[in-house]
């Protein structure tokens, strides 16, 4: 289960309000419980991209807003949110393999 510390930690760095009508607590408890802190990052900011995937350039009026830019940002957040697997890692966790002396 995760803790009141970890889903704080989790709206810290996917930059969601506490008050946050989507990401409730119990919501993000669960994906942290289920994928793993990292990959629950990724997720949200995934999701966040796909939220405003719709949105558009918009030039009128001498004003521009290059809103596109939103979801192109929020990808970038997915791909260097967490840390690197390596080769000492599986599915987040620390794993030994058994060697026998001859």
């Amino acid at each position: 289960m995760a803790t009141t510390s970890e889903i704080a930690m989790l709206r810290r760095m996917t930059a969601l309000d506490s008050d946050d009508p989507v990401y409730t607590d119990s919501l993000l408890g669960g994906m942290i419980d289920d994928l793993g802190m990292d990959p629950a990052v990724k997720q949200v900011w995934r999701e966040k991209a796909a939220a405003v995937s719709g949105l558009v350039d918009i030039t009128e009026s001498g004003s521009s807003r290059a809103l596109s830019g939103l979801r192109k940002g929020y990808l970038e957040m997915a791909n260097a949110s967490g840390t690197e697997e390596d080769s000492t890692t599986a599915n987040g966790r620390s794993f030994t393999v058994e060697i026998e002396r001859v």
